[in-house]
């Protein structure tokens, strides 16, 4: 194998070679006209029984040169030109083919992808680390993922042994002290219940296990849901607006992944509403935005604000699995979700 650099030096000779062979004839025109010009002239009249004519060999010379040096630059920049518009474009067909795999590669898929073989060891090698690095990417998540779903089948039965416990216990005679103590413990316990939920919605989203997408009219959805927001939102209002829909409100997506998003999108919305304001949910061509008034006047941390457990603000609450979930969606559905904070709201916009 060769270096790149050694195999466009030896292309880019090849193709000087070529394009002098090509500029022969012009050499010779060349050499004809000027430098021989005056050796002929006098040779045709000595022949003819004429004298020596006026020379202007120094001139034909001088002129000769430049023409020369010319030419042999134009030789030079046309073959630099063939050599990297046409000639190398095949020598940079391996590397193109890495970032093209490197580009659509996605930690779910089956298998770590195939590079073109390269006989250019600077390829060679960058494809066989992105291929070990891909592998073993592709190793620590599924431990992680094989983690998150075992943990989370496991979890459900000793959530569910506590929380009939606490039933039966609350059915006992207790004090306010120890009823107090119980009903923080079934809080927590249904707090527990949620996120292992969640954790198993996640999981199953990275798995693919959600399928048979179909035409899903979201603001019909959104009508049939406004029951639960109202009971959901206590002192903070929620408002729908879908006037500036267009008559094709329908996306193609899974219709319980599609109301999941919904929920954790308004629901994140009041659960940092300050009271006695408005949730604003607009519904658009193909877009949907969620905005809410700040509590604080203050943007959330748009870097960490999709991650797992990463609320993205300084004040937590829930179990900050809500807005991981609706990236999961949106990355599934092949949809985009962006946050901004526009004149003191939080706003979330989801375009399909």
């Amino acid at each position: 194998m060769r270096s790149l650099l050694s195999k466009m030096l030896s292309r880019l000779l090849t193709c000087m070679i070529v394009v002098l062979v090509l500029a022969i004839p012009l050499f010779y025109v060349l050499t004809k006209h000027f430098y021989a010009e005056d050796m002929l002239e006098i040779v045709t009249s000595v022949q003819q029984g004429n004298g020596i004519p006026p020379l202007d060999l120094e001139e034909d010379i001088i002129e000769g040169l430049v023409l020369q040096l010319v030419l042999i630059f134009i030789m030079v920049g046309v073959s630099i030109y063939i050599t990297l518009r046409f000639v190398t474009r095949r020598l940079w067909q391996p590397f193109d083919d890495t970032l093209t795999k490197a580009d659509n590669f996605n930690l779910s898929q089956d298998d770590v992808p195939h590079f073109a073989d390269t006989d250019v060891v600077e390829f060679d090698r960058l494809n066989r680390r992105m291929g070990e690095l891909m592998a073993k990417n592709k190793k620590i998540y599924r431990a992680q993922k094989e983690f998150t779903e075992n943990a989370s089948h496991e979890l459900q039965t000793p959530i569910a042994v506590i929380r009939s416990k606490l039933d039966l216990l609350m059915q006992e005679e207790l004090g306010e002290r120890q009823l107090q103590l119980v009903s923080d413990l079934y809080r927590m316990c249904k707090r527990m219940e949620k996120l292992n939920r969640n954790l198993l919605l996640l999981a199953k989203i990275d798995n693919g296990q959600y399928i048979g997408d179909r035409e899903v009219d979201v603001a019909v959805l959104l009508a049939d849901m406004m029951a639960y927001y109202g009971a959901m939102s206590g002192q903070v209002e929620v408002k729908i607006d879908d006037r500036r829909c267009s008559p094709r409100r329908t996306v193609k997506a899974n219709p319980m992944l599609m109301e999941c998003l919904l929920k954790n999108l308004i629901a994140n919305a009041v659960r940092h509403s300050p009271p006695h304001t408005a949730v604003e949910v607009v519904l658009e061509d193909r877009r949907l935005t969620v905005s809410n008034p700040s509590a604080d006047g203050r943007p959330l941390q748009a870097a960490t604000l999709f991650r797992r457990f990463g609320s993205g603000s300084a004040q937590r609450s829930g179990n900050g699995l809500g807005l991981a979930i609706v990236k999961a969606i949106c990355d599934l559905h092949h949809w985009t979700v962006r946050y901004e904070f526009v004149a003191g709201h939080h706003c979330f916009e989801v375009s399909c």
